[in-house]
């Protein structure tokens, strides 16, 4: 919007311009109104005035000599004043100085000379100069020194590397997702065909390798229950116990990490594939409660205009029209996370603050729990849990981290931290050092809420755990939910020694977590949820078969939106408006358009599911086991998971989760195969 209402000033100056003076006149006029509105909008966004200082340079250049003194001014003040800020940030003047050099001999050669050898003139100039500084000035850069000019080379093909590797070098099955998993998402995401043809392209036979085991009389498809399952009940302990109808769910993602518009996303999504999302350690926002907003349509507005002309053609003999108002999608079912950074769930105070214009009163924050907002989540049926978290998969042991470049005006008024510096999380919880300090706030909040609570955990040192069973076991309190976040988890940003090295892995720590808790007797009593690379219909059942009750996914579901793996989510530059918060990026993302597609991800996930629990000749999800699947182990040997990870109270793997009522098929939403996707650009179905 910005840049139309600065070409509709640049052309409507332009125009005043030729009426004064002709064509140089208009051209000074359209250059001028431009440089001013630039200068205007970067004094506003980045508090300096290079634009604004050029335009005023470029005004008295015209004013003193014309519109080619104001040109040339201009064209001088630009590289002067990169050189002044350059230097402010680097010490390093060279390359705006040689720029500048460069424009004066381009000036110059072109006066005396004409347009091309001006331009040849100058282009050597600016190689000479960058020659020299190479060879002989600079001496921080090897490569340039040795091999002045060409040096460069290796810089502009570090900038475009990724890129070089994304479309043209790396391999099908190279990183996660790989381009053949994220061309599975895509078309998952958009209800068209996602199967593949002339058979699997992975190393079926590779160690490490997972296999699932097909029964040799699967569940017939036609069986009206085989497109749907029961709700698992989560917290059936508590005054409001959650009925959560799919195991597969969107992890915690941050308002800040992500866009307004694709959280905004994220959320309606989840409404429509009739799953839960958690909120992240951000805290919860309107775009999590409100989701999308639907355009009212173009033909409902003509129709609208049309009715409303009538209506007074007619001295209101016909009806008057009610004015159309844009459908809202809504957000779905929350799963509110909060981190000790407590963003959200803060206190504050107004601290009262001498200024010229008077006092003023201040919001100040606090680091102390505000109860009386965690208490209101009991009352906001929206709502559906509370997750408290202690670490993330990504970087155990230490707090989030949100870069100061995607810290905006609203973002620091939403979590009460200065715009100018990097926001890190605290590490720890100050109100719950221990396992029992952890039990009484967890408690606290349950019995706050009436709703679940959980935690969020990284699977390390395994006394750890066995410290929760134990106490789960001795006082029969304990969290209702615990999710193991795997150390490949993603993050908009984390250091590498952290997220290489620290963490269990997923697929290594559910069955470590799921037998600690069989041991102590307490499995039954708690709903284990697993997180980290979780694809398609297969990783979640693997999961679910080695011990964990549901999953959540959080990469995934970008791609889902539109996530290309540019891999600049710590950067704020994320070209597909995903992972950043600038505006210019965040508008190619149309949260209208990226809801279906999140929501057609999860649907295919759910038919998935369904699918492979018949394929096992299982009813449901909840009774795979480690005896469903076999992993390769070694060339040409293959054992079976429960060998590998046996159950350690004889129980073979049963479980006994508690379970609501099968609800009733809708041939409407459902088909034989489990819940219909939507159609791309049609007006999506209401759930139920």
């Amino acid at each position: 919007m910005f840049y139309v209402f600065l070409a509709a000033v640049a052309l409507l100056s332009g125009l005043v311009g030729f009426f004064i003076g002709g064509h140089p006149v208009a051209l000074v006029f359209t250059l001028g109104a431009t440089l001013i509105g630039l200068g205007i909008r970067d004094l506003v966004r980045h508090r300096h005035a290079i634009f604004a200082g050029t335009a005023l340079a470029a005004l008295i250049g015209w004013y003193l000599g014309g519109p080619s003194l104001a040109a040339v001014t201009a064209l001088l003040a630009f590289p002067l004043q990169i050189a002044i800020h350059d230097y402010t940030l680097r010490k390093n003047v060279f390359l705006p100085l040689a720029l500048t050099s460069t424009f004066l001999v381009w000036w110059q050669a072109w006066t005396h000379f004409g347009a091309v050898p001006g331009l040849a003139l100058a282009l050597l100039t600016f190689l000479l100069q960058v020659g020299v500084n190479d060879y002989w000035l600079q001496r921080t850069h090897t490569i340039r020194r040795n091999f002045p000019m060409l040096g460069w080379f290796r810089y502009g093909f570090e900038l475009i590397g990724d890129e070089l590797r994304q479309y043209w070098f790396r391999s099908d099955l190279e990183g996660w997702p790989n381009r053949d998993q994220a061309k599975y998402a895509y078309r998952s995401a958009k209800g068209i065909n996602n199967n593949l043809g002339f058979g699997t392209k992975r190393d079926y036979r590779a160690v490490g390798e997972i296999h699932i085991l097909p029964a040799m009389f699967p569940i017939p498809e036609t069986e009206s229950r085989g497109n749907r399952l029961p709700p698992l009940v989560i917290g059936r302990k508590r005054r409001k116990p959650y009925y959560c109808p799919w195991p597969i769910n969107i992890s915690g993602m941050s308002f800040g990490a992500l866009s307004p518009e694709a959280v905004m996303a994220l959320s309606s999504g989840a409404k429509e594939a009739n799953i839960h999302i958690l909120t992240g350690e951000g805290g919860m926002t309107d775009y999590h409660t409100k989701g999308v907003v639907r355009r009212i349509p173009f033909e409902t507005k003509a129709a609208y205009w049309r009715a409303l002309v009538k209506h007074y053609l007619t001295f209101k003999h016909s009806p008057l029209p009610q004015k159309p108002v844009a459908e809202v999608v809504g957000g779905g079912r929350i799963g509110v996370q909060i981190g000790p950074a407590l963003f959200g769930f803060r206190k504050f105070f107004m601290d009262p603050v001498d200024t010229a214009s008077g006092k003023e009163f201040r919001k100040r924050w606090t680091n102390e729990i505000d109860w009386d907002k965690i208490a209101a989540l009991g009352d906001n049926d929206q709502i559906a849990f509370v997750e408290l978290k202690w670490a993330q998969g990504a970087k155990p042991g230490q707090g989030g981290k949100l870069p100061k470049e995607k810290i905006t005006a609203e973002l620091a008024e939403w979590r009460g931290i200065p715009m100018n510096e990097d926001c890190y999380s605290p590490n720890a919880w100050k109100e719950a050092p221990d396992v029992e300090s952890m039990f009484r706030l967890v408690k606290r909040v349950q019995d706050l809420t009436g709703k679940p609570v959980g935690i969020k955990i990284v699977v390390g040192q395994e006394k750890d755990i066995r410290a929760i069973a134990k106490l789960m076991k001795d006082t029969g309190e304990g969290p209702d939910m615990i999710t193991i976040d795997g150390g490949e988890g993603g993050t908009g940003a984390a250091p590498a020694a952290l997220a290489d090295r620290a963490g269990m892995p997923i697929l290594h720590a559910i069955p470590l977590v799921d037998n600690i808790l069989r041991e102590y007797g307490v499995r039954d009593n708690v709903t284990l949820v697993a997180s980290g690379r979780m694809l398609d219909g297969a990783d979640i059942a693997i999961a679910i078969a080695l011990g964990a009750d549901m999953v959540n996914r959080g990469r995934i579901n970008m791609v889902f939106e539109g996530c290309i793996l540019a891999y600049r989510c710590h950067t704020n530059t994320c070209p597909a408006g995903v992972a950043t918060q600038d505006p210019r990026l965040r508008r190619g993302l149309d949260p209208e358009d990226k809801y279906v597609k999140v929501a057609n991800g999860n649907l295919v996930a759910q038919r998935e599911l369904l699918m492979i629990c018949r394929t096992a000749g299982v009813r449901h999800p909840w009774e795979l086991t480690r005896h469903h699947l076999s992993v390769v182990v070694s060339p040409m040997v293959e054992k079976n998971m429960a060998e590998i990870h046996p159950y350690p109270d004889g129980s073979d793997g049963k479980r006994n989760p508690t379970l609501g009522a099968v609800p009733a098929d809708d041939p409407e939403h459902n088909d034989r195969f489990g819940p219909k996707l939507i159609q791309i650009g049609k007006i999506e179905r209401k759930k139920k």
